[in-house]
């Protein structure tokens, strides 16, 4: 008789207290689809990213922000030398790296996110230059200058070109196309485009020969993906309100 009157009374404190159990599981598994907060290491890389005064500005910092916008992510993005962007998403220390376009190399530790930065790639020879334009004549003997840990860098290598010199920046290739240091240069147009235009150089300096167009997304680490299983789907649902293109 008081074993079921004690039933009877803590009946409604259980059914509470599973209520409470069932609520509170149930939000932390929804807070926990996505990260808190998330890190995003980039290099300086005008027009498509820079950090002046601490004021970050950009064709890929405005389409990111706005991605990140819309999913109502809490992010930091940080500016660091492009090898150590890369390399620290490896290792662990930054959730991602932007804007970058896909290789082989980086797919082994991250996966890209859909594409939604225009990239154009051309070849670019000094206007005086005597070599053929055509791609494999340059392939066997052009001597072509890349930055070092860049995406064009490793295609021409990926390609088989045969004579790369590797350089710190986009400003050391052009100086040296310009004076005829080197032969030629692959590069993203805007980029390029940029520098001639920083140095005091014009366009009809160069000749300009069309490669492809290889569009820019945001490299997420494995980890982070492993942990946060909805998140890739989620921002790639968001680029394509978000898509930078150059006019």
């Amino acid at each position: 008789m008081i074993f079921n009157n004690l039933i009877r009374i803590a009946k409604p404190y259980c059914y509470a207290l599973y209520s409470l159990f069932f609520v509170s599981g149930f939000a932390t598994a929804t807070d926990s689809e996505f990260p808190n907060h998330i890190t995003i290491a980039t290099q300086h890389w005008p027009p498509y990213q820079q950090e002046v005064n601490g004021i970050q500005t950009g064709f890929s910092i405005h389409a990111l922000r706005c991605v990140m916008a819309k999913m109502k992510q809490r992010y930091k993005v940080v500016f660091v030398p492009w090898g150590r962007a890369q390399n620290g998403v490896k290792t662990g220390q930054y959730d991602a790296f932007f804007a970058a376009s896909q290789n082989e190399w980086r797919d082994e530790f991250a996966v890209l996110s859909n594409t939604f930065i225009e990239q154009k790639w051309k070849f670019y020879l000094h206007k005086d230059s005597t070599l053929s334009t055509d791609i494999d004549s340059l392939k066997a003997s052009a001597v072509f200058g890349t930055r070092i840990h860049s995406n064009t860098d490793h295609w021409l290598h990926k390609n088989e070109f045969q004579k790369i010199r590797q350089f710190g920046s986009i400003e050391q290739l052009v100086k040296l196309l310009s004076n005829k240091r080197i032969d030629a240069i692959m590069e993203n147009a805007l980029l390029f485009e940029e520098e001639v235009l920083k140095a005091g150089y014009t366009m009809s300096d160069f000749k300009v020969i069309e490669n492809m167009d290889y569009n820019l997304g945001v490299y997420f680490s494995k980890r982070l993906l492993k942990k946060y299983p909805q998140f890739l789907s989620t921002f790639n649902k968001n680029t394509n309100a978000c898509i930078y293109a150059h006019d």
